[in-house]
């Protein structure tokens, strides 16, 4: 993954950190994508996983493992971008908490 410096490294870095203190089950990648799609601006309409993979150098495939393992738990909710991209748009649940599980 690539050094995020700075302000917006500093911000990343504590919000990963609260996340895996409060969350150990999750990985470190599905922790730093949960950390991003909660700090995306809601009137964006959330953010992709087109978008995240190419601003933490990783796989597509990898954040939206991620991105679906978030769903399962409830931490964020997920919908297909138009057209033919396996895309998928991350909204944060607005509690910031996962769903109880069932």
């Amino acid at each position: 993954m690539p050094e995020w410096t700075g302000e917006l490294g500093s911000e990343l870095q504590h919000g990963l950190e609260a996340v895996m203190t409060a969350h150990p089950e999750l990985d470190m990648l599905t922790a730093l994508v949960l950390v991003m799609v909660r700090e995306a601006e809601p009137s964006e309409g959330g953010i992709s996983t087109a978008l995240l993979a190419r601003r933490l150098g990783v796989e597509h495939a990898l954040v939206r493992r991620a991105a679906a393992e978030l769903d399962t738990g409830g931490w964020v909710t997920t919908m297909p971008v138009d057209g033919a991209s396996p895309a998928l748009r991350l909204f944060a649940r607005k509690d910031g908490e996962p769903l109880p599980p069932q």
